[in-house]
C-alpha cells in the first residue's frame, strides 16, 4: 500500500492533512495501542522537522506499507543557490549552526544542507562544519554527499559511533548519548537521508 502524497511546507501548508493521513493509515494497517501511538510519533518527528526548516521549503509526504514494514518519505527539491545558502547560513545565532541539539535537529540541518546547489554541498560543509560526528554530514564523506542516492543511514551512524567508541573520544560519547535519549532513534529501524539528480529524500523506516 502507498497513501497518496501530500504537499506541506514550514509554513503550515498540508501539516494537518498529513496527520489525518498518518492516523488514517495506521487505523487501516491495523495498529492498535502503543503500536499505534509510535506510527503517529514518528510522523509527527518528522512534520516536526519540516516546521523549523529555513527559509522557504516544500517537499511532499507519503507513507508506504507492506506487511507492517512502514516507511515515512518526505521528498523535496534542492532549488536554492549557493550565494542564497550562504546568506541564510550568515543569519544564523552562531553563523554556522554548529551545536544542534538532537539527532533530528542535525537531521534538519544535513537536509537543509541538501537544499542547496548539491554539487556545492560538501563545499559548505567543509567550511562551516566543526567536526564529523557532530555537525550535518553526520560521519559521510564528500563522496558520499554528492553521489549517492542514499548518502546517510542512521544505522550506518551508529556503526561509525561503534568503531570509534574506544577512542575516548568524547565526541563519540556525547553523540551515543544523544541517540539514546532520541524518540527516532529508540522507536526507528532506521533513517535515510539522501540525494538524486538533486533530489531529497528522507526515509523513516519501522517494521511493526
Amino acid at each position: 500500500m502507498q497513501t497518496e502524497k501530500i504537499k506541506v511546507s514550514n509554513n503550515g501548508t498540508g501539516m494537518d492533512e498529513a496527520r489525518e493521513l498518518t492516523q488514517k493509515t495506521a487505523d487501516l494497517i491495523g495498529l492498535k495501542g502503543k503500536d499505534n501511538f509510535h506510527f503517529c510519533l514518528l510522523s509527527e518527528e518528522m512534520l516536526s522537522m519540516i516546521s523549523a526548516m529555513v527559509g522557504d521549503f516544500e517537499a511532499y509526504f507519503w507513507i508506504k506499507e507492506e506487511n507492517k514494514k512502514c516507511e515515512f518519505h518526505l521528498d523535496a527539491e534542492s532549488k536554492v543557490d549557493y550565494a542564497k545558502k550562504r546568506e541564510l547560513i550568515s543569519v544564523a545565532t552562531n553563523k554556522k549552526n554548529a551545536f544542534s541539539m538532537g539527532i533530528m535537529e542535525k537531521i534538519r540541518e544535513m537536509t537543509e544542507g541538501f537544499l542547496y546547489d548539491v554539487e556545492e554541498s560538501f563545499k559548505f560543509q567543509s567550511e562551516y562544519g566543526t567536526g564529523i560526528l557532530d555537525y550535518g554530514t553526520l560521519g559521510m564523506t564528500g563522496s558520499e554527499i554528492s553521489s549517492a542516492v542514499y548518502s546517510w543511514s542512521m544505522q550506518k551512524y551508529k556503526e561509525s559511533l561503534r568503531n570509534n567508541e574506544n577512542e575516548n573520544d568524547e565526541t563519540v560519547s556525547e553523540a551515543w548519548d544523544e541517540l539514546e535519549k532520541s524518540i527516532i532513534a529508540n522507536i526507528a529501524d532506521d533513517v535515510q537521508v539522501g540525494i538524486k539528480n538533486n533530489m531529497i529524500s528522507i526515509v523513516i523506516l519501522k517494521k511493526f
